[in-house]
Parts: structure tokens; sequence; C-alpha cells
């Protein structure tokens, strides 16, 4: 009796999913059936981990107009925000839900300890230092109360294992008449920009008549120290009556927490899912003749190739 050699092929999770893609690809082109791609858009916020983070509170009270203060602003659009995106299936950790500053959140002694390290990290990379980190670290300045509060937050994310980290603030202008949103993001991290303009498209039609730009890179001390994707959402100008009214609103509270949402999805659907769809509907539509399927074309081909190069470093 012949032996029958038993072969186990064994498949990285690349190939299994690639090999997938392959099948689906060219059943699509060969049979015009586009019908499968609303079902592979799964909602792209599922299972993501979200730092919503009320800008200022406490003794910190932000910006003012009157006796309003941005840090009950902050709050009051980050809860909305929270329960919109749990309605959409994401984990929202909310950095403060209450009127605090979080300055007690850490010890001088710990956040020198950390900036020293940081410090250290920031020569061997060769990256320019802030004055502020670089004094904290030497030991010739005491980290004042708000960086504390600041610290306090990032540790919070870090310890959810937050996937991307919006800090919530209001804008505030000598001139009343200036108004409408803008997103400032880590001028080191791609995928923080990509994060701004992500958001910012939705919520700059929202909020419009800020001049440009409204997605603009900085180095506040949570965008250079977080080391996630990290952005801080100017929502609007607490110094503007129209955008004050419509913060404080609750249809525009709501409206802003989807605009936000809106784009965390554009953010979070930037991968394979969104490339598979934009690619095989972009495509032309020779393969399918007047008689039904007439196989690949060569121009098909080409373009079949081409998703794969792009799917590559998704998978």
């Amino acid at each position: 009796m012949a032996r029958r050699a038993l072969v186990i092929v064994i498949l990285t999770r690349r190939q299994c999913v690639l090999g997938l893609l392959l099948v689906l690809t060219i059943i699509v082109l060969a049979t015009g059936s586009f019908a499968f791609l609303p079902v592979m858009g799964t909602n792209p916020l599922a299972g993501k981990v979200i730092a919503v983070d009320p800008g200022h509170g406490g003794i910190d009270g932000g910006s003012s107009h009157g006796n309003l203060r941005e840090k009950s602003i902050t709050l009051y659009l980050s809860q909305v925000l929270a329960r919109e995106l749990q309605s959409q299936g994401a984990t929202v950790v909310l950095t403060r839900e209450s009127d605090t500053d979080l300055f007690d959140g850490i010890s001088v002694e710990r956040e020198i300890a950390i900036s020293k390290e940081e410090y250290l990290q920031d020569r061997q990379a060769g990256r320019k230092t802030h004055p502020l980190d670089r004094a904290v670290a030497q030991g010739t300045r005491i980290p004042p109360p708000y960086r504390l509060g600041l610290r306090t937050r990032l540790i919070i994310a870090s310890q959810h294992q937050a996937d991307v980290f919006l800090s919530i603030h209001t804008n505030k202008y000598r001139s009343s008449s200036a108004r409408g949103s803008a997103t400032l993001y880590q001028t080191h991290s791609p995928a923080s920009k990509r994060l701004a303009l992500a958001i910012q498209a939705h919520l700059g039609t929202l909020l419009p008549g800020r001049a440009q730009p409204d997605v603009i890179p900085d180095d506040f001390f949570l965008l250079r120290r977080s080391p996630i994707p990290t952005v801080i959402i100017e929502v609007g100008f607490i110094s503007n009556a129209r955008d004050r009214e419509f913060m404080l609103s609750p249809k525009g509270a709501e409206a802003i927490a989807k605009a936000i949402t809106k784009g965390l999805k554009d953010y979070f659907g930037n991968g394979l899912r969104q490339k598979l769809s934009l690619l095989l509907s972009s495509l032309p539509n020779p393969v399918l003749g007047t008689n039904g399927p007439q196989g690949l074309h060569a121009d098909n081909r080409s373009q079949l190739f081409d998703l794969f190069h792009a799917l590559h470093h998704d998978v």
C-alpha cells in the first residue's frame, strides 16, 4: 500500500486574508457583483477605545465669557460625544466626569522622573526638546500644577489602552466676530494629522467661518507627549455669540458629536475595507459584456494588481 504523505501547510494571517480577497475580487470582477461591499463595511468604531478629554476643569477654568467658563462647555460636549461614540460601538474613556482639574493625579516627583526619561529619549533620537520639558528634566524648574493635570490625562488614556486621544476645547479671540472650529495635531505624527483632517472635514462644515488653515500642527504638552494619535479640537469660539449658542444647545451639541464621530469613522475606516471598496468601485465595467461575464480583461488584471499592492500594508 502506498503511503500517503500528510502535508501541513501553515499560512500566515496575511496570506489567508489576501487569498480570500483575491477570490472575492475575482468574483466581483467576473460577475459585477458589488452587493457584498456594504456587508464588508462593518462599523469601524466597534471595539475601538476612544479617550475623550474635557479640557480644563477645577480651578483651571480655561477661557471665559462673562460667567461662562470653557471647562463647563468642554465637559458638556464631551459627555454628549461619549454617548454618541458608545452608541456606535466604541468604548469611551472620559479623563474627567466632573469639575476637577486632575492636578493631584500624579506627584511632582513622578512627573520629574517621567520628564527625565522623555528628555533622554529625545536626545538619543536627536529630537528638539521643548524648553519646559528640558527645565523640568534638569531640575531647574518645578513642574507647574497644570502639567501634572495634563500628564494625568495621558496616563488615564494609557491605562485604558486608548486607540486615539481627543482633547475638547473652545477658542477665544478679542474680536467677537471670530468664529469656527479648528483641530490641532501632533507635528511628528502622520496618523495624528490624518485624524485631524478626518474630524475637521465634518466639523468644519458644521462650524464654518474660521480663516484657513483649520487643521494646524502644534506642540502643546498633550500633543508632544502623547504616544498615541492625539488631537486638540477647538470646537468653536466662546467669544462668538453664534458659536457659543450652538455649542450650548442640545441640538448643536448633538450635531458636534455626530460630526466628530463621522470623522473618527473615516479615520478608522481608512484601511483595508475602505481601499477595497474604493478601488473596486472605481473599476470600469468592460468585464460585463452584453452576453454576460467575459472574464478578466488586461486592464482589470492591472487594476487587480494595484488593488492588492494597495492592500499589502493594511493586512
